[in-house]
């Protein structure tokens, strides 16, 4: 009878072991992806190579941005958009078919929402993950020069699919790259000068 009690009371201190551990992971978690969206915040200006699924088809662009209205875009999305791209204060001018042209639209902050993550935004994006994932620590890749730390990000409905994954730079908090699905983003040169001089229409 005693051993049953005690067995019956070690199951039960492993249980609540368990359930203490899983609420320090997920406030780590929290913590952790809330370091990354004030890196984000607080960037000034990055470089992200992208590859994902747009219109029935594929998109690969190249993207410059210094904060708060130096935009460069070279690449294309299926279905539309010119394949280069140069957005300042001064004016937006845009190349398709050999040729520039120029227009005068107000100027756009593009630093208003942080980093794109294709349609959305990096920093919006996993904050809507936030309340239907976990995270789960993997190792130390190095992308583009840059040591970074691969977290899997897992869905916490059974069967807990994997929603993406995320490399941060454990230096800084900024990511280095973001997968969901085939969709790719790798993020660069953060905080660096970005000179973007007008073409010439």
């Amino acid at each position: 009878m005693e051993k049953s009690i005690s067995g019956v009371l070690g199951i039960l201190v492993m249980a609540l072991i368990s359930c203490s551990g899983s609420g320090s992971s997920r406030a780590d978690m929290e913590a952790q992806i809330n370091r990354v969206q004030a890196a984000l915040g607080q960037a000034r200006s990055w470089h992200i190579s992208s590859t994902f699924a747009a219109n029935g088809g594929v998109a690969q662009l190249e993207e410059d941005v210094g904060c708060p209205f130096n935009y460069h875009r070279v690449g294309r999305v299926p279905g539309r958009l010119p394949d280069e791209i140069i957005h300042l204060e001064s004016g937006y001018y845009s190349h398709e078919d050999g040729q520039w042209t120029l227009l005068h639209p107000p100027a756009n902050d593009y630093c208003k929402d942080g980093p794109q993550a294709g349609t959305f935004p990096l920093a919006e994006t996993l904050e809507r993950l936030k309340p239907e994932m976990s995270i789960a620590k993997r190792e130390l890749q190095v992308i583009g020069g840059v040591s970074c730390r691969n977290y899997d990000l897992i869905g916490l409905e059974s069967p807990h699919y994997k929603l993406g994954s995320l490399c941060i730079d454990e230096q800084t908090n900024l990511p280095v790259e973001y997968r969901r699905d085939k969709d790719v983003f790798q993020y660069s040169k953060w905080n660096e000068p970005v000179v973007l001089e007008p073409p010439i229409p």
